[in-house]
Formats: structure tokens, C-alpha cells, sequence
């Protein structure tokens, strides 16, 4: 049923990530410098306020099953309304606008379902999670491929935006058919807990609480410093394609193959992350998802057109690696039965740096100089491998963790 859903998911997330193309359509309505790094922003800014909220909202080794499926449903709404928005709207004065709160309401809901989603893997899949971690980002990748191949095709024929709707009449086709498999998961039974209001002081509790793992926990207090000292390689990815067309003239519908040498590298490497943790630790699979991100910046560094197909596959070859590695790490080291929680704080400390650095971008981008961007990211990706490399002394292995009511 996961894997079902997994399909879904990778559909959507082949239209709507940064990595492809919401900045070129930013771009494409309001013609504003500020657009596509919006779209960045917004992407990891209001994601992880979903998953504060959520996260805040949960308790440890809590049913999760409620809270995948209303997140999903309104995940799947925002779909429609940005659909609605590029369809009806595209050259209202406030386009640019309205397409950033459609675009808001979906990221909102696809972080706000993490933490949910995570507990319900880690309590129904057992042993097998790490396995599925890797196999959802497969498959999720396959989908994306095939989705992204046919917008691909669209965008040649009617252009960025008319072929981008095109492909998102078939992202809601898709996700609507695979809402259903997640609504037939059966979790075990669990004792039926009130909903409560979300409040500021819960908010502040759950950042208190991640103040406390990160003071009392050396391994995830690692971690969660190299997440905000590496971020730079990823928050950087989403302008990949953009610097391509305005600097080397290529044609947008290009975006469709280099989404697609994305995410099929993604799924190569996050189908390789559960074989080499297994064998030498999570601690190297995150090692080496930096290394991939490194690679990348350095081929563009030197030459981004020559070496602009291969730059993607490492791109995605970081991202597949990275984000599995981390998932199967919040399960390993995070208390159990609160892996979604664990996540969301390490991916919190990732926020500062996924913020500042595409405001900082675009102000490079227009100057025609990206030498400074790209040396900066190469630190960045060192910086992370050193500290892990040298501080993390737990190599970190996959563990049968049960949670306490199910054991």
C-alpha cells in the first residue's frame, strides 16, 4: 500500500519540487528576479512549519494513520488550486501571488503529513523500513521519470506554463488514485486520544523538546550541526536550470530531461543507501550524498554546459542519498516511536541556510557571477563530510526497533 502511494507521491513531487520546474513558471509569470528564489523558500520555509505544527501536535508512539490521511487530502487540494490559479488567472495582476499561496498551501500540507507518515512507517514496517525508505524513493523516481517525460513533451509543443498544466491535470489523476491504497493501511490499534487544539505553547514545548535531544544527544546534536553547515549544495540545485537557459540559451522544454536524469539518479541512490548501510552504516551513505552534491557544484564550477546532463545525475545521486540517509538516521538515533519528530528536527537546522542562500543566489545570478556561489557550496558539502567523518564515531546501523505497546 505504501509503495502505491510512493507512486503518487513521485509524481507530484516531479512537478512541484524546486529542483524542477515551479522556478522557471515563477519566473515565466511575474518576470521578477525574486521569483524562482520564492519558490526555494517557500518550499523548505513553510514545509517545515507543516512539520513544526504537526510535530508539535503528536506524541510519542501515537496513531498515525488520521493525520497521513487528512494531510493527504489536503495536500492533493493544493494541487487543484494551483492548477486553478495558472489555468484562470495567468495574467491577472496578482497571478504571481495567488500562485505562491497555492504553492504555500500544498508545501504546508506535504510537510505537515511527514511526521505522521514517518511513525506509521516506522511502527507498521518493522525491520523493513530502511529497505522501504529506499524502495519509496524508487519508485516514487520511476513515476516522477514517466510524468516528466510527458510534460517534457507538452512544454515543446504549447510552451512552459500551458505544458506544465498539462502535466498537472495528470499529477491530480494520479494522486487522487493512490489516496486510496493509503486509506486501506491498517494500523494496529492504538488507545483513541482526543484531538487537541494547536496552541503557540505547544509550538514552543516541541522546540524546547528538540533543544533538549540536541543538548543531550551527541550523535543527533552531530548531525543536526552538519545538516545546517551543508545545506549550501542543495539550496542551490533548484537554479541548476534556470542558469542553463538564461546563460547558455538552452530551451526550457530541456527542464523535462534534466527533471528526469533527477530523479532516476535519485532513485539509484536512495535504492543503494539501505545495501551500503547494512554494510558499513548510515553514517557513509550520508557521507557520500554530500561527496555526490560536491561533484555536482565542481562540473558546474568549471563548465555547466559541457557537463550540464551529468551535473543532474550527481545532483540527484546527492539528493536520493542524502534525504534516505537521513530518514534511516532520525529512526536509528531518535527515541523510538518519535522518528517523524527526530526527522523534522533535523531538517529544521537545514532551514537558516535554505532561506538566506537563494536570495543570495539571485543577487549573483544577476550579475553573471556564479564562481562565488559554487566555491561556496564545495565548502560547504567539506565541511559536512569532515565533521561526520571525524566527530560522528557511531557508524550507525539498522536496528529492530518495536515501539513498547506493539512489542
Amino acid at each position: 500500500m505504501f509503495i502505491f502511494d510512493s507512486i503518487g507521491f513521485g509524481a507530484a513531487f516531479a512537478l512541484l519540487i524546486p529542483g524542477s520546474y515551479p522556478p522557471d513558471v515563477a519566473l515565466a509569470i511575474s518576470n521578477r528576479w525574486y521569483g524562482a528564489s520564492l519558490i526555494v523558500i517557500i518550499f523548505y520555509a513553510v514545509g517545515i512549519l507543516g512539520q513544526i505544527i504537526t510535530s508539535s501536535n503528536r506524541e510519542v508512539e501515537q496513531d498515525s494513520k488520521r493525520g497521513v490521511i487528512f494531510w493527504g487530502v489536503i495536500e492533493r487540494l493544493g494541487f487543484v488550486l494551483i492548477f486553478i490559479v495558472l489555468k484562470f488567472f495567468p495574467n491577472n495582476a496578482f497571478s504571481f501571488e495567488l500562485f505562491m499561496v497555492s504553492y504555500a498551501v500544498f508545501v504546508f500540507s506535504a510537510g505537515a503529513i511527514l511526521p505522521s507518515y514517518f511513525d506509521l512507517v516506522s511502527r507498521v514496517l518493522y525491520k523493513y523500513r530502511s529497505i522501504f525508505f529506499s524502495i519509496n524513493l524508487t519508485t516514487g523516481s520511476a513515476s516522477g521519470y514517466l510524468v516528466s517525460r510527458y510534460v517534457d513533451s507538452q512544454i515543446k509543443n504549447k510552451g512552459l506554463v500551458e505544458g506544465y498544466l498539462e502535466g498537472l491535470i495528470l499529477v491530480i489523476i494520479i494522486t487522487t488514485i493512490s489516496l486510496i491504497p493509503l486509506i486501506l493501511i491498517k494500523e494496529p490499534k492504538g488507545e483513541i486520544r482526543s484531538k487537541s487544539k494547536i496552541k503557540i505553547k505547544l509550538i514552543k514545548q516541541k522546540l524546547m523538546s528538540w533543544a533538549s535531544i540536541v543538548t543531550n544527544n551527541k550523535e543527533l546534536r552531530i548531525v543536526s550541526i552538519t545538516n545546517f553547515l551543508s545545506s549550501v549544495p542543495e539550496s542551490i540545485t533548484p537554479f541548476f536550470s534556470i542558469w542553463l537557459i538564461i546563460y547558455y540559451d538552452i530551451p526550457s522544454y530541456k527542464i523535462g530531461f534534466w527533471v528526469t536524469s533527477l530523479l532516476l539518479s535519485q532513485s539509484i541512490g536512495s535504492f543503494f543507501v539501505p545495501i551500503i548501510g547494512r554494510k558499513f552504516g548510515f553514517k557513509y551513505t550520508y557521507i557520500l550524498g554530500l561527496f555526490m552534491h560536491l561533484i555536482a557544484s565542481v562540473l558546474f564550477l568549471f563548465d555547466g554546459n559541457a557537463y550540464q546532463d551529468i551535473i543532474f545525475i550527481f545532483a540527484g545521486l546527492g539528493l536520493g542519498i542524502f534525504s534516505t540517509s537521513q530518514s534511516n538516521i532520525a529512526v536509528e538515533l531518535g527515541e523510538v516511536g518519535d522518528a517523524g519528530n527526530t526527522n523534522a528536527m533535523l531538517f529544521t537546522f537545514r532551514i537558516p541556510i535554505f532561506i538566506i542562500s537563494p536570495l543570495i543566489v539571485a543577487y549573483f545570478t544577476s550579475f553573471e557571477n556564479l564562481s562565488i556561489v559554487f566555491v561556496s557550496s564545495i565548502f560547504s558539502a567539506l565541511a559536512g563530510i569532515l565533521i561526520i567523518l571525524l566527530k560522528l564515531n557511531n557508524s550507525i546501523y539498522p536496528q529492530i526497533r518495536f515501539w513498547s505497546k506493539d512489542s
